[in-house]
């Protein structure tokens, strides 16, 4: 059976706090709480069991919460194999408005900080004693501290090896490194994050997307794509020209963790077809659902009806 296998290095708790309007200096209600495993690949493996997607989450774990982080995944039925690291494991704060008019806001604290490549090298073992021919491996989010930036690249390269294929939704020089591996089915930086990239740098700002664009394809990868958050995603179609699509929600209800969502529909799309324009219908078509708040059950109904309407140009 093909699998999506996510692997996350810079896991974390999120903690959601459904507040009204702050006061800075005062006090103000605090109407709900609740706190969830995160860390990009593990949102992305929670949307793609979700959508129904065979999957497993590998990840790095602060070995104070092994144990606390692996039971809340077990209890929401996300398969999971976890490396303990020492110490704890961050916590992100997120905002949600009680009234729902604005979109949460999310807050970011720093990643583990390791040795060196020691420290990963079990969860590397696992990904690639356990990757099957057909399987897809997204390598997701940042690389903690005092890790080469080549850790992703050299993941991939072994995954390619052993005839799965390969998302990488990294930032950075890790995403740069990444580019050198030949074969990688598509990268997901955003706007901001093409800016990594020496050649687009240097480019006109109107021209950034386009030559990221070009950059990915020249570099074999085989969905050529950026991320413009609301404003959906840039593309290049089998013959280089640069397209765009999109599938707006009418009432967003939180962006944090869409494209996380956005992965999650692209394998989803991946294991339902070969071609690259149903893996984008299948990644808005989440990702839209997400943004709109829904979750579980509810976010593959919504994305599968979002589905009857994602078109691309």
């Amino acid at each position: 059976m093909r699998t999506l296998r996510t692997v996350t290095l810079n896991t974390g708790y999120d903690d959601y706090y459904t507040v009204g309007d702050p006061v800075w200096g005062g006090v103000a209600p605090m109407h709900a709480f609740r706190s969830v495993c995160s860390g990009k690949g593990i949102s992305c493996a929670r949307a793609a069991v979700a959508l129904g997607v065979p999957t497993v989450a590998y990840g790095l774990v602060g070995g104070d919460d092994w144990y606390d982080f692996g039971s809340r995944l077990k209890h929401e039925r996300i398969p999971h194999r976890l490396v303990a690291v020492p110490g704890g494991t961050r916590h992100n704060l997120t905002l949600v408005d009680a009234t729902g008019e604005k979109v949460a806001a999310h807050f970011m604290a720093q990643g583990f900080t390791l040795t060196g490549p020691d420290d990963v090298r079990p969860l590397v073992d696992a990904v690639l004693a356990d990757v099957q021919p057909g399987d897809l491996v997204t390598l997701n989010g940042s690389t903690p501290t005092r890790l080469p930036a080549t850790t992703w690249a050299g993941l991939a390269r072994a995954v390619l090896d052993r005839g799965a294929e390969v998302v990488v939704d990294a930032q950075k020089d890790a995403l740069v490194a990444a580019l050198d591996v030949p074969g990688v089915l598509a990268f997901k930086p955003n706007d901001e994050e093409i800016l990594a990239i020496p050649e687009v740098a240097a480019a006109d700002e109107a021209d950034r997307v386009a030559v990221a664009l070009d950059v990915l394809r020249r570099a074999g990868v085989r969905l050529p794509m950026v991320s413009l958050g609301e404003h959906g995603v840039a593309y290049a179609d089998p013959d280089g020209s640069p397209r765009r699509a999109s599938l707006p929600v009418e009432r967003p209800v939180q962006s944090v963790m869409a494209g996380d969502s956005f992965v999650a529909g692209l394998a989803w799309g991946r294991f339902a077809s070969d071609e690259p324009a149903d893996w984008l219908r299948h990644a808005l078509a989440a990702a839209a659902a997400h943004v709109a708040g829904f979750a579980g059950q509810d976010l593959r109904s919504h994305a599968e009806f979002n589905l009857t309407t994602a078109r691309l140009p």
